[in-house]
């Protein structure tokens, strides 16, 4: 449906919209090139138990062992496009509130910079599903803050370093933290950042909301280390034609090809808190 304009038009009535939520924690540690490629294969080495030095005998530093490596398949998966046109007559009727450039600059903002976030949240949460990195509990405003830090103490447990973690977190959560005062006295926010949904920082994790539509469902809060999303994108087109047979106006069309992937050495970098 077009809307024409009258004389009094004067501005546009744009939508809110969202900032990228997931640039603080891509492409941090391993960066993979797909450059003539869908797909690569990284590599990792395995290591050896230390055993009791024996002083007499043959093997006097243990048995002797072949070091093993292991492979990962990355795959590209996510062809994405979008099109659409703007007609002269239309464009003309409207005092250019559909002009092209600005047209595609919406489209990406409103419609590709969250459907990637969603993705990458949700590459994140199935992995901590599949590798039994959850734990499901109530969430209040009286154990939130605790469940991070018992999230937290999981991630030491497995050697992760602690100084670069982000836990993201929804609105209604967001509300229990600054209802905690125990949070609320820790929680730097000198920090904050709106267009990456930084609230603050705390215990070296930076608090990132988001809405509720990004998460998997039951979804309570999620700390990932920087270092464990490897987000790689082949290309990120957009183009503007003049010239398109049958249409005398502008077509637009973009299209994206990226993905998400988790090392298998740094997936343990994952704690995934769902909602009893």
């Amino acid at each position: 449906m077009q809307n024409y304009a009258h004389e009094d038009l004067a501005v546009l009535d744009e939508r809110f919209y969202t900032e990228s939520k997931t640039s603080l924690i891509i492409n941090n540690g391993i960066t993979l090139t797909f450059h003539g490629v869908a797909g690569v294969t990284i590599y990792n080495v395995d290591t050896v138990a230390e055993v009791d030095y024996v002083r007499y005998g043959k093997d006097r530093f243990g048995p002797l062992v072949e070091l093993g490596t292991g492979v990962q398949e990355f795959t590209l998966s996510q062809d994405k496009a979008f099109t659409f046109t703007i007609d002269r007559g239309n464009l003309e009727d409207s005092m250019m509130v559909q002009e092209a450039d600005k047209a595609v600059k919406r489209q990406v903002r409103e419609v590709s910079v969250p459907t990637t976030d969603i993705y990458r949240l949700t590459v994140l949460a199935a992995y901590a599903s599949a590798n039994s990195q959850v734990t499901t509990a109530a969430l209040s405003a009286t154990n939130i803050f605790q469940g991070i830090l018992a999230e937290r103490a999981a991630l030491i447990d497995a050697e992760v370093d602690v100084d670069d973690l982000v836990v993201y977190i929804s609105a209604t959560a967001e509300t229990y933290l600054w209802r905690d005062p125990e949070f609320k006295q820790n929680c730097d926010k000198s920090y904050a950042d709106n267009k990456t949904g930084a609230i603050g920082k705390v215990l070296g994790m930076t608090i990132v909301v988001c809405p509720s539509s990004y998460y998997v469902a039951n979804f309570g809060f999620m700390v990932v280390h920087k270092k464990v999303l490897v987000a790689p994108t082949k290309f990120n087109m957009v183009r503007i034609l003049d010239v398109v047979q049958g249409i005398d106006g502008k077509v637009a069309e973009g299209r994206r090809y990226y993905d998400a992937f988790i090392p298998a050495n740094k997936g343990v970098g994952i704690r995934l808190r769902k909602i009893a």
